[in-house]
């Protein structure tokens, strides 16, 4: 009986421990909102740090995002791509399958400062895309 009375509410805090990391915070949602807007770029033989920074510049109120060159990345290669009313989620998978990498938003509540960024970088574990690796949403 005693144990029973132990692993019920451990088992409660547990599930709700799991319940609230795998929420999104706020500031990721309305990044995830503002990737959907539909934008129309073109670029010829443009730097990498170039291209990624007028994707971002065509949008309205554009989130801050981060290219990882620790990863791998550099930004001085060159790229070549053209969108019309395309959505910056579906150019930024473009890209990123140009440049052999993946991109993420950061769902960190705790912290201001990166919460609701996009960050590029190359990965290990699999084409990362929109979600981090290991992070994504479980289908239902």
């Amino acid at each position: 009986m005693r144990l029973l009375k132990l692993t019920v509410p451990l088992a409660l805090m547990l599930g709700c421990a799991a319940w609230a990391v795998a929420q999104e915070s706020t500031a990721a949602k309305t990044t995830r909102k503002k990737l959907q807007q539909k934008i129309t770029v073109e670029f010829k033989e443009e730097r990498t740090a170039d291209v990624i920074k007028a994707v971002f510049d065509e949008m309205d109120k554009a989130p801050k995002f981060k290219i990882d060159n620790g990863s791998g990345i550099s930004n001085n290669t060159k790229l070549s791509y053209k969108a019309k009313d395309k959505s910056v989620e579906q150019v930024l998978n473009d890209v990123c399958d140009k440049l052999d990498c993946g991109w993420y938003v950061v769902s960190n509540a705790a912290n201001n400062k990166v919460d609701g960024s996009v960050v590029l970088r190359k990965s290990s574990k699999g084409k990362e895309r929109g979600y981090e690796a290991g992070k994504e949403p479980k289908e239902k």
